[in-house]
């Protein structure tokens, strides 16, 4: 969970239409949870509807080759209680993909995993 607060931009993974999609969003991690924003209606917002996911977030140096990846597998759903919406609205997460994201999803971890790779690993 450490890896994840240093960077805003991840990718979630989940079903849409029985077929595996996978969304970049940037997002803030909230103590042990993820929460980032979308739009009612879209895909993504369907697709993390109380299911569960995968969030992944990595990073990479091309120069030494060597990165790290770290992999989130729990259930998303939409944040709705008024206490967690004014918690996720202090997170000060705007969305990058402009106005009317205004759906909070949080996904609990129910597996966190990952790895470091560099040369002669």
């Amino acid at each position: 969970m450490a890896l994840l607060r240093r960077r805003t931009l991840g990718r979630v993974a989940y079903t849409d239409r029985a077929l595996p999609a996978i969304t970049p969003v940037n997002y803030a991690v909230d103590g042990e949870t993820i929460v980032f924003r979308t739009a009612a209606g879209t895909r993504l917002a369907d697709g993390t509807q109380d299911a569960v996911v995968a969030f992944e977030v990595d990073d990479a140096d091309p120069s030494t080759r060597s990165g790290w990846s770290v992999v989130v597998v729990g259930v998303a759903s939409e944040v709705t209680r008024a206490s967690e919406t004014l918690r996720a609205v202090e997170l000060a997460l705007a969305p990058w993909a402009g106005d009317g994201r205004n759906r909070f999803v949080r996904i609990t971890p129910t597996f966190v995993s990952g790895r470091r790779v560099s040369v002669g690993q």
